[in-house]
This record gives structure tokens, C-alpha cells and sequence, in this order.
């Protein structure tokens, strides 16, 4: 259908593009927005650093780049920005506005958060050998101030929300010291890591930091009944306890660090196949797009079909209505109001009151018949909108009773707000055509499965 190439990296990226290209009149009209509807052909890969201020994650970044160190640590609070670093032959920094013309096209959604938050958006280019395969985003340490609540002058959450959409791997680094306790964290596990858990790495950072372990155990078990707390998982993340090496480390530490060290292997080897995770990534993130596109377009196309055939029986109702009290009516005032008044010449008065008295007469009762139609069809999609789920499960009853999908209803609870919103406002719909949904089904069940299979023949092409 859209003549996909060989069966490489770059077929698939282009694949992708392609089926958001061919399906975004069908998302305008539907009003669904597309989670990440552009993806940069040959791109990188995008790593993201997320946690508590002092947590580990500028260090963790400054170690994987080798020296000089890029990012500035401290144990006080030290950068108050994202930062986006990225490969390039000459080292250069831009600050604001100017740091979204410098990002891949994937990154255009961020200019949407406002003017507020580019100020504290910085783009790092740098000459480092690690940088040609993924590109690492460090973010602002998520803080208390002293009245309880970290203030910033943008919508932090969003600002996360965007950058983990983005990116393809998702580091959580928490400090022993502060294992999930500030605000700020409790605010992003709860609200920002919905539908993307699979990206989601909980790292316990800073290990050689511990002075034995009953210490260690402490921290490990306040982290995970915060974690426990906030997380929509039904069971937890695993949680890799590891630190950043340092020379001095296993000379000073009051802990064995051999048992550490696996999970620091782990954390390495899911760093060195990020590539693939980027195809990986992409994959999960285009079917779920057109699951949830395919479900709000028939769930409201339902809904639209059926307020559409009352309208048509209401005016079919309407027609025989008006002929039958216009037939009654007319009849009676012949007979009994104004009698033969039909024979009479049209412009007398008796005849002039008769048809002055039909037409009274019947303009009443469509008038009637007008209000009842009218609170019919409100009382009727109200009573759609109120009862979607039943719809949802009408359209999919097939789907549903044989689990040909077992993650339709996970997708449709996290569209059901939206789209209750949208059938509650005055948002006009088109019918949904049996040409649309059998392109979508095209696209869902045929080639994005395609492009999945492309992708691990794709990625050796894609490593230099």
C-alpha cells in the first residue's frame, strides 16, 4: 500500500512517516492528536535523565562522555534546564528559542509549552564518540522548596510528559537519601509514566554511598513503597541499585560494590542497544497512535451513525406527522368549524379564516412535534455519551469475546475522557465509512506488523 523498500533502518522510518502522512485527515477529522507524528529519518536515539536534584544523573551523563565533563554537578541544586546534548564536529551551546531550531524534527512539540519553559531549555552540541549513536537529555532535579511544593514558572509535568514521549529510554535515578519523597517526583510517577512504563528504568543510584547493609536495605525498601504509592503498575518496576565509579570508590566504601555490579552491567548493555529500543519505541508508540485513532474514530462514528439514523426517522416522523394533523385538520374545519368553507371562493373570509385556522393549526403541532424531536435527540446522545463504554463494547463486541486483542480496553480507558469531552461539545463528526475502518484495520493488522518485523534486520544497518 505505500511501497515500502528494502528492509532496512531507514525503510522503516520512512514507513512510519508515511502512515502518519496517509492517516492525518482521518485524525483532523476525528479531532485525535498524534502522540509523535514525525520521526527523523536516520535519527538518534534520545535517552532522558530524570530524578531528584543530587540523584547522580549529570554525573552518570559526564561519565558515559568521558572527560572533559559536560554537565555541572554540585550537591545543591545546579542547572535548572533541560538539556538536550547531541553529536556534532563543532562544540556549541544554545539557550531559548534558538535551542528548538537546533533539535531533531521529533522535538517540535516542545515549542508548544510556551515561552516560559524555552528559557529553560538548553542544546549542548559536542564531539564525543558516544553521542554519534543517541543523543542524552538531562533535566531540571526535582526539588521542595519550603513550602512544600517545588514553584516553577512552567508546566514542569508536561515539560516531562513531552521529553519522555520523546525519548526511547527513560532513566528514574533516585538518592538513597531522598528515595521518592519530594513533591515533584510523587507528581511525575503518578501523572507523566502513563502508557510509556515500558521505557521506564529505576535506577537507586549513588550505591557506594551506603554504610551497610541494613542501610542499604532501608533506602531500598522506602523506595519501593513510594514507588508502590504512585506507580499505576500492578507490580513494581525493577529497581537497578547502582552507582557512578569513581576512583576512589572501592577504596573508601563501607559496602561490598561486587553485588552492585551487575546491575551496573545491565544498565550498560540496555545503553549500548538503545538503537535498537528506538526502533522498538517507535513501533510501540505508532500502534498504539492508530489502536487508540481506530477506537475514537468508531466509538464517535458509532454515536454519530446512530444520532444520524434518529435525525433521519425523526424527519421521516416529522413529514407524516405534518401530512396526518394538516389532513385531520383540515377535514374537521370543513366539516364542523367552518363547514364547506372548501367550496367557497379562496379569497372570502370565511375561507381566509379556515386556512388562517389550518395553518395556526398545523404550525402548533410541528411546532410540538419540532420539541419533542429535539429533546428526543438530546435525551438520546446523552444517553450514548453517558453509557460509552456499552458503545465501545457494541463495536468490539467480536474483538472482545474472542480476545483477538487482549489490550483493546486498556487502550480505549486512555481515550474515554477525550472522547466523552469531544461528543459533549458541539464538534461536528462525519460518519465513519467502511473504507476508513478497513484502511485502518489495513494499517494495524497488516503493516505495522510489517514494519516491526523490518526492524531488527533494519538495525545492524543503522549502526556505523
Amino acid at each position: 500500500m505505500f511501497g515500502f523498500g528494502q528492509s532496512n533502518a531507514r525503510d522503516i522510518e520512512t514507513g512510519v512517516n508515511r502512515l502518519y502522512k496517509a492517516f492525518q485527515s482521518t485524525a483532523d477529522r476525528y479531532r485525535y492528536t498524534f502522540q509523535r507524528p514525525v520521526i527523523t529519518v536516520g535519527g538518534r536515539p534520545n535517552v532522558v535523565f530524570l530524578g531528584n536534584h543530587s540523584s547522580g544523573k549529570s554525573t552518570a551523563i559526564n561519565h558515559l562522555l568521558g572527560d572533559p565533563p559536560v554537565q555541572d554537578t554540585g550537591v545543591a541544586p545546579t542547572d535548572d534546564c533541560f538539556t538536550v546534548i547531541m553529536y556534532g564536529e563543532t562544540e556549541q551551546e544554545y539557550h531559548g528559542p534558538a535551542a528548538v531550531g537546533q533539535l531533531p524534527v521529533e522535538f517540535s512539540s516542545i515549542a508548544s509549552l510556551g515561552p516560559d519553559f524555552l528559557q529553560h531549555l538548553r542544546v549542548k552540541i559536542r564531539n564525543r564518540q558516544y553521542l554519534k549513536t543517541v543523543n542524552l537529555i538531562d533535566s531540571p532535579g526535582m526539588i521542595d522548596t519550603a513550602e512544600g511544593s517545588s514553584k516553577r514558572n512552567y508546566d514542569f509535568n508536561a515539560a516531562v510528559r513531552s521529553f519522555t514521549e520523546i525519548s526511547d529510554l527513560v532513566f528514574f535515578l533516585f538518592d538513597p537519601d531522598k528515595p521518592g519523597t519530594t513533591s515533584e517526583t510523587v507528581s511525575v510517577l503518578s501523572n507523566c509514566m502513563f502508557g510509556i512504563e515500558f521505557k521506564l528504568r529505576v535506577l537507586l543510584n549513588k550505591a557506594d554511598t551506603f554504610d551497610g547493609i541494613y542501610d542499604f536495605a532501608r533506602a531500598y525498601g522506602t523506595l519501593c513503597w513510594n514507588l508502590a504509592r504512585v506507580l499505576n503498575m500492578k507490580d513494581l518496576p525493577t529497581i537497578y541499585t547502582t552507582y557512578t565509579p569513581r576512583p576512589e570508590s572501592r577504596a573508601k566504601t563501607k559496602i561490598d560494590l561486587d553485588g552492585f555490579d551487575k546491575h551496573r552491567a545491565q544498565i550498560l548493555e540496555q545503553l549500548r542497544s538503545v538503537p535498537q529500543r528506538r526502533y522498538d519505541s517507535m513501533i510501540a508508540n505508532v500502534t498504539g497512535d492508530f489502536m487508540r485513532l481506530s477506537i475514537q474514530s468508531r466509538v464517535i462514528g458509532a454515536v454519530r451513525r446512530d444520532l444520524f439514523f434518529r435525525r433521519v426517522r425523526q424527519v421521516f416522523a416529522f413529514a407524516i406527522g405534518i401530512i396526518f394533523a394538516f389532513t385531520i385538520v383540515w377535514f374537521l374545519t370543513d366539516y364542523s368549524i367552518i363547514p364547506n368553507f372548501s367550496e367557497s371562493n379562496w379569497y372570502s373570509w370565511h375561507s381566509l379564516l379556515a386556512y388562517l385556522f389550518i395553518g395556526v393549526s398545523t404550525g402548533l403541532v410541528a411546532l410540538l412535534l419540532s420539541i419533542a424531536a429535539h429533546f428526543g435527540y438530546r435525551k438520546r446522545k446523552a444517553v450514548l455519551v453517558n453509557g460509552l463504554d456499552r458503545v465501545f463494547e457494541e463495536e468490539y463486541a467480536e474483538a472482545l469475546a474472542i480476545g483477538v486483542r487482549k489490550d483493546i480496553r486498556q487502550y480505549w480507558n486512555s481515550i474515554r475522557p477525550e472522547v466523552t469531552a469531544l461528543l459533549k461539545s458541539k464538534t461536528r463528526f462525519p460518519l465513519f465509512s467502511w473504507g476508513a475502518r478497513r484502511r485502518l484495520d489495513n494499517a494495524i493488522y497488516d503493516i505495522i506488523p510489517g514494519l516491526a518485523a523490518k526492524s531488527r534486520a533494519g538495525i545492524k544497518q543503522q549502526e556505523p
